[in-house]
């Protein structure tokens, strides 16, 4: 009897000591340690303050809704900063890179930093708000004209930045009357068509201080206009370029200028000279070069062609009248007359038009070579050269009624000379005219 007692206390001893190690197991404080996943207050912080700003902001929040203020859709206001600008001149288009400044606002999306240890701005992905869907809407069919995907800064008032790149293409109405030294006036309309209320709220509505400079373009000024429609608007970049020329003057006005003076000089050549006709000829040609660049070089223009493409377009007509010209002094100062100048011109020519033309000092030192080539001893030539010198006017040559071949001939020379310094004081006044009209 005493045995199965022992026993039956030694059973019950071990199942107590079985039932308390269960109890020790199962007791929470026992066997969990501090900051479990489990405890609810552990787990929330190990939520970030940035996560949980963005949690609370954007609960419910539908991207395609325009955000408003006080019951109205929110203004947008845009900004343009340029880069790069560049004009294409042959297909009338200007190409613009910028970066677009885009600012609205959202009143549900502000909060107190000092509940999100001071956090003052956040950055989301642009496909995670609303944004303004801006376009260009005067873009050049073939291009894309869109801004690229950027992030959106957002403020802790409420406030929406977005600055993305994008580079516009645009038509231009081109004015090349001017040229080289042609401003240019373009337009960029860019909006939206799904936000009426777009403005420019903000001070600096077109900034170009970071300009890269173009090579041949800079801008002179920008302003904006503003377009309101029913169901749309936009903002109207006005920008006015001004080319630099520099490089023009030495590629096109200083050959103009010279194209000028060898076609006065060639009037002050000796009128037996048929080289003055080969210079013209070769004038002629540097011209027609000149008009095959310009057309290589501008766009085909309707009612306003460069200027100095009309004076070499006018030069080359006036140097093919000078070359007709100097064709008939030629043959007036080479070909054997038989009849004698005209008594009214050779008073005229002895007269004060010829003392203004300076052929008073007008000599025949051109006859002596062509007398010895004739055939005639040198003395004879010296002396019938002498003979002339001792005469007070080259007009009294001969003031017999019958004057010898050679003094024949020196009258018309005489007369061919008058008429190269007539056309030399007429063709200055004519470029003189072709360079303020065109030019100046």
């Amino acid at each position: 009897m005493s045995t199965k007692i022992k026993t039956l206390i030694s059973g019950r001893g071990l199942l107590s000591l079985l039932v308390l190690v269960c109890l020790l197991v199962s007791v929470p404080s026992a066997s969990s340690t501090p900051g479990h996943l489990d405890d609810p207050d552990t787990k929330s912080t190990n939520v970030s303050t940035l996560d949980r700003l963005q949690m609370n902001l954007f609960v419910n929040y539908d991207t395609n809704v325009q955000p408003t203020i006080q019951g109205k859709a929110t203004n947008v206001s845009l900004g343009l900063s340029v880069n790069y600008l560049d004009i294409d001149e042959l297909n009338g288009k200007i190409t613009l890179h910028c970066w677009l400044t885009v600012r609205w606002m959202d009143e549900q999306r502000s909060w107190n930093i000092k509940q999100y240890d001071n956090i003052t701005k956040l950055h989301i992905p642009d496909n995670k708000v609303w944004k303004p869907q801006i376009m260009i809407f005067n873009a050049a069919a073939d291009e894309g004209n869109y801004p690229v995907s950027t992030q959106v800064i957002l403020s802790n008032d409420g406030s929406f930045l977005w600055v993305p790149p994008a580079v516009y293409t645009a038509y231009c109405a081109l004015n090349m009357i001017n040229w080289p030294y042609d401003q240019q006036i373009c337009k960029l309309k860019i909006g939206t068509w799904s936000v009426s209320n777009l403005n420019a709220a903000y001070n600096k509505v077109i900034d170009y201080d970071d300009l890269v400079q173009s090579s041949e373009w800079e801008i002179v000024s920008g302003r904006t206009e503003f377009v309101h429609k029913d169901y749309y608007s936009y903002v109207e970049f006005i920008f006015t370029t001004q080319r630099r020329s520099s490089m023009y003057k030495a590629i096109i006005f200083t050959p103009a200028s010279c194209i000028v003076l060898l076609t006065l000089a060639a009037f002050w050549l000796p009128p037996k000279m048929g080289e003055k006709i080969m210079l013209n000829g070769i004038l002629i040609l540097m011209i027609a070069s000149f008009l095959m660049y310009f057309a290589q070089l501008l766009p085909v223009l309707g009612g306003n062609t460069p200027l100095i493409v009309l004076f070499y377009s006018a030069s080359l007509l006036v140097l093919s009248i000078s070359t007709i010209i100097e064709v008939v002094v030629l043959y007036l100062a080479t070909a054997q007359h038989k009849r004698r100048v005209p008594d009214i011109v050779k008073r005229l020519l002895n007269g004060k038009l010829g003392s203004c033309l300076m052929l008073s000092h007008f000599t025949n030192d051109a006859e002596l070579p062509a007398t010895q080539s004739n055939g005639l001893p040198k003395e004879m030539a010296e002396n019938l050269y002498n003979s002339v010198e001792d005469m007070t006017s080259p007009l009294d040559i001969n003031p017999t009624d019958t004057p010898s071949a050679r003094a024949l001939q020196f009258d018309w020379v005489l007369l061919a000379t008058a008429v190269d310094r007539i056309c030399f004081v007429a063709f200055s006044l004519v470029f003189m005219v072709l360079s303020i009209v065109y030019v100046a």
